[in-house]
């Protein structure tokens, strides 16, 4: 007599029993003995929809709301700050101090002052104020808009021109990031390019080049003119657009006329993102409006039934920064030279103090942490692709890996130095990648061809190659951007232009040494690498490289690829 146990297991149960197992005259019986079930609280959440999901996903949801709120607590305590210290805030700094706290007692005081309170307020309704107090409150209470667009328009006393930074410091609108490369508004970021390739063709054919010089560069079409392999939503939208140009081109009608389609195509919304779209609306109302800032528009549509404020995209830099620079003017409020991007420089006394409370924005952690290890060197960090290092070491595994058998040679050989001198300038070019066919016609007479040398033609053919001809090689497309803007000899011009080449003490500021030519390459590739303003790109350029504005420009549009290599930057 044999006991079995059986058991059948859930995602927060286990169900069991034990069946009692009998043979007799070779024919088996089965008795149940025992049964039950074990209950267990689940090992994953549930969202509002009852769907399953990971409580890590949760907890750092929850997280991230509550960093969100703690962060625009340090705004408007910050903000408040300046505005105390400036008479434009019914509230001494002690105050604001202590509602700031320490540790966990960090802003849980909120400050009770009733001229601060009613100075806060946003309607007339104090419902657990006395009389006395809500006559006060009606005279002092006004729509925070109403200061905004007044204070755009002409000079206002101290405490309501402090309401309307302060309301400003509350919503500071979407801020666009040059590094966002997955934004799905990535036709904006190419428009400026297009526009130039259809301003400077002159007949249907340069424009048609032109476009397929463009796409193929930017890796949305392989050589064929065919769909580049592995594109995301935004390759995938630019694909679309080079289709629909492709078959505006093939209408043949008056050049002029093809122009104007196409550059209609790339106005229309649809080719923005939602955020983008949503901005781009509102410009257009405040433009039709007449009005000089956004505070303007809202305050002529608040209260309005078929319009509505909130849910509104509005965009930091052209909306709140433009509207903040407006009343800064119209109040004259310290200085602002708008010839100067780098913020310490463009303002200048209470309007820096001001702009730094209300506009500051931590920078994003470095996720530098979770990059993964080198395979020979386990204690450091793997290297980005976009490294120039990287991309000249893959280049050269590449040409030294190459092999090829000619009329003359008995067998496959390794590439000799003139031809490999030969084929580099294939590596650098803008598109990531390319395919060993473009190799071979470099190596090869013109109307010769080559095979693969695993091919049945190989024993008869007078070319033979060690790759197939489709095969896809990784470009160089960070030196490119270096060739392209500082010439072919780039790391010579880059020693002699750029400004910041001492290492200095951090406290004495005494030059220590004059940087190397690899630590001048890595400053400039950081630069690229992490700033997220265009503006400041712009900035860096002319005052450390010393480029032109035409050149600064091109300096600025510059994306690296991004993604890490299996070595570190040493190995």
């Amino acid at each position: 007599m044999t006991k079995i146990l059986g058991l059948d297991l859930g995602t927060n149960s286990i169900g069991w029993a034990v069946v009692e197992q009998e043979i007799k005259k070779k024919k088996e019986t089965f008795k149940l003995k025992e049964k039950g079930v074990v209950i267990f609280s689940e090992g994953v959440g549930r969202n509002t929809k009852g769907n399953e999901i990971s409580r890590a996903a949760q907890r750092t949801m929850y997280r991230a709301v509550r960093r969100l709120k703690f962060r625009i607590k340090l705004r408007k305590y910050e903000t408040l700050l300046v505005l105390a210290k400036n008479g434009m805030c019914p509230l001494s700094v002690e105050e604001i101090e202590n509602w700031a706290g320490f540790g966990k007692e960090r802003f849980k005081n909120f400050p009770t002052n009733k001229e601060f309170l009613y100075w806060l307020a946003t309607d007339n309704q104090g419902k657990k104020d006395s009389k006395e107090d809500q006559l006060l409150r009606k005279s002092a209470v006004k729509n925070p808009y109403y200061f905004r667009d007044k204070a755009s328009r002409e000079k206002l006393n101290k405490l309501d021109l402090g309401r309307a930074f302060y309301h400003i410091a509350q919503r500071r609108g979407f801020l666009s990031n040059r590094l966002d490369q997955s934004d799905k508004d990535i036709v904006e970021h190419h428009k400026p390019n297009l526009f130039d390739i259809i301003k400077k063709s002159k007949t249907t054919t340069e424009l048609t080049l032109g476009f397929d010089e463009y796409f193929k560069n930017e890796n949305i079409i392989n050589f064929k003119l065919k769909k580049a392999k592995g594109l995301d939503d935004g390759g995938d939208k630019m694909y679309k657009l080079y289709v629909s140009f492709k078959n505006k081109l093939k209408e043949k009608e008056d050049l002029e006329i093809v122009k104007e389609t196409i550059k209609e195509s790339l106005n229309k919304k649809d080719t923005f993102g939602k955020v983008k779209q949503g901005i781009s609306n509102l410009d257009e109302k405040i433009k039709d409006g007449k009005f000089k800032t956004l505070g303007q528009y809202f305050y002529t549509i608040y209260g309005k039934s078929n319009e509505r404020i909130r849910g509104q995209y509005t965009a930091r830099e052209d909306h709140y920064i433009e509207e903040f620079n407006q009343i800064c003017k119209v109040q004259e409020l310290g200085e602002i030279n708008e010839e100067e991007t780098e913020i310490n420089k463009k303002y200048k006394g209470i309007a820096l103090d001001l702009y730094k409370a209300i506009f500051f924005q931590r920078p994003l952690k470095s996720q530098k942490g979770v990059v993964g290890k080198c395979t020979l060197e386990p204690t450091k960090y793997r290297c980005p692709v976009s490294r120039p290092e990287f991309e000249e070491f893959r280049m050269y595994q590449y040409i030294n890996n190459f092999k090829i058998k000619t009329p003359e040679d008995e067998k496959l050989r390794i590439l000799t130095p003139d031809e490999k001198d030969k084929i580099k300038s294939l590596f650098f070019r803008k598109q990531m990648s390319f395919d060993f066919e473009d190799v071979v016609k470099k190596l090869i007479p013109k109307h010769e061809t080559a095979v693969y040398f695993k091919s049945k033609e190989a024993k008869t053919a007078k070319y033979v190659v060690n790759y197939k001809l489709n095969t896809s090689l990784s470009n160089c497309p960070t030196i490119f951007h270096f060739r392209n803007i500082f010439g072919n000899d780039w790391k010579r011009t880059l020693n002699e232009t750029y400004s910041d080449k001492h290492i200095r003490n951090r406290k004495t500021k005494q030059i220590i040494r004059e940087k190397t030519q690899e630590e001048i390459i890595a400053d400039i590739w950081h630069v690229w690498a992490t700033f997220t303003d265009v503006n400041k790109l712009k900035s860096f350029a002319k005052s450390k490289l010393n480029l032109s504005e035409k050149e600064a420009e091109k300096f600025s549009k510059v994306t690296l690829k991004k993604g890490y290599a299996s070595l570190s930057l040493k190995a």
